[in-house]
């Protein structure tokens, strides 16, 4: 049972170890790039333009909604903005930390930030991904 014991705390000291090397807040950041760049992509396939800032407003995502096909709705198209907005204001801070109290990126975010940006990442690409596999079966 000692053993077992001393085992299980090295183990966990690794695991320490190991999560240390990795990169939190550039994974959030990475993610909030693919979500920013999903939904650019979204305007393109259905505008042939996108807004040149890192967040998009309501007016202009109001627009966009009302060209997404009916087959595609349940992509919930609407909860990408959401997505968007929520991710978009961390844009600095993932990059740069908190400069007013002197915290750096990497103190900040926990691998629960980076798998949950990460899921809404992959949530986005594949909504915008469905939307350009439609867009190319139409002009097929």
């Amino acid at each position: 049972p000692e053993e077992i014991e001393c085992l299980r705390l090295k183990n966990i000291k690794n695991f320490d170890q190991i999560c240390q090397k990795f990169n939190y807040a550039e994974s959030v950041s990475a993610s909030q790039e693919v979500i920013e760049l999903s939904i650019k992509a979204v305007f393109l396939i259905v505008e042939e333009s996108f807004p040149r800032k890192h967040e998009f407003d309501e007016e202009n995502f109001s627009k966009l909604l009302g060209k997404i096909p009916e087959e595609l709705q349940f992509y919930n198209f609407p909860r990408l903005y959401l997505l968007s907005k929520f991710w978009s204001s961390f844009y600095t801070v993932a990059k740069y930390g908190l400069e007013k109290l002197e915290v750096g990126a990497d103190k900040l975010f926990t691998d629960k930030e980076a798998n949950l940006a990460l899921k809404h990442a992959e949530e986005c690409y594949f909504a915008s991904y469905a939307l350009l596999q439609h867009r190319l079966r139409k002009k097929l």
